[in-house]
This record gives C-alpha cells, sequence and structure tokens, in this order.
C-alpha cells in the first residue's frame, strides 16, 4: 500500500476508534486552566502528578488539556510537556508568549518543522533558548480551524542541543 494511502487508512480507522463520551462523562477534556498549574497545583486527570517546574515560562492563558514532569532522561535533564487549548489565533498566541519568554530571559525563533506522524504534523515550532541558565522551551502548534492547540516542551540543562541558534 502506498504511504499516503496507509496514512489516510490509519487516521480514519483511529478516528473510529475514539467514542463520543456523553456529556460531562470526563472534565479533563475540557481541561484546566494554565494559571492552576502556574501556581503549582498537581492534577492527575490531565497527567500532572508532580508540580511544574518553577522557571518554566508558562503562558498567560489557556486550558491545559494534558501535562507531565518527567525526571532527566540521560545524556539530557528533566523535562515537562502542557499540551493546551487556545482560543486566540497563533499569530496573537505567539506575540504574547514572545514578550513573557523575552522578560524571563529566553529568546523565541522559528524553527523547521521536524520530522512527525502524518496524522499528528505540526503546523508551525518554535525554540527558545535561555540567553543564561541553559533550559530550552519547544513551541508546537497543531490542531485545525475548530481547535487550536500549543504543546510547549521544557527541558532543563543539560537540555538537547538547539535546532538553530
Amino acid at each position: 500500500m502506498k504511504p499516503h494511502l496507509l496514512a489516510l487508512a490509519l487516521s480514519i480507522a483511529l478516528a473510529g476508534c475514539k467514542p463520543a463520551l456523553p456529556p460531562g462523562a470526563d472534565s479533563s477534556a475540557e481541561g484546566v486552566p494554565i494559571d492552576r498549574i502556574a501556581r503549582g497545583e498537581i492534577d492527575p486527570r490531565i497527567g500532572l502528578g508532580a508540580p511544574f517546574p518553577t522557571w518554566a515560562p508558562l503562558p498567560e492563558r489557556g486550558q491545559v488539556t494534558g501535562a507531565e514532569v518527567l525526571p532527566p532522561q540521560p545524556p539530557w535533564g528533566a523535562s515537562a510537556v502542557i499540551m493546551m487549548r487556545i482560543d486566540e489565533s497563533y499569530d496573537a498566541f505567539t506575540a504574547s508568549y514572545r514578550r513573557r519568554l523575552d522578560e524571563r530571559g529566553f529568546e523565541l525563533r522559528s524553527i523547521p518543522i521536524q520530522p512527525n506522524l502524518v496524522i499528528d504534523a505540526p503546523l508551525a515550532q518554535f525554540e527558545a533558548d535561555e540567553k543564561q541558565g541553559g533550559h530550552i522551551v519547544y513551541v508546537t502548534y497543531r490542531g485545525d480551524n475548530r481547535a487550536r492547540y500549543v504543546q510547549l516542551t521544557f527541558w532543563s540543562p543539560p537540555s538537547p542541543p538547539p535546532v538553530y541558534r
């Protein structure tokens, strides 16, 4: 089977595997406000079993639908991931988050989209490295015209080398 047909068949099959939930059955699908994560709260419903790193510059707004804090993964340091739904445009989010990153000593730049699965291909990717400190943040935009999502991946030193400096 040709690769693009296989990807199409796989995406159709995966969509059929996700049954619709009755209203109110899973409040984690709605997400939790990002400010709760910023205050150090945990929420096992979204996968967050430990407080998020305080050094991580979180956005001001958004509904977190998934989050995880991971221990060091040699040769790299600890990491943390947030998947969040945003109501604003990607351009507006980028402008707002760029200001927040700049205030915290990070420089944000666009990078080429890294290889991913066809069914979850990013729309755009950015990288922000800390001018002094060695932390890195990867920003990945995902979604469609119905919902916009941002995946934020945070690395503590030693962090993977930046894609571009």
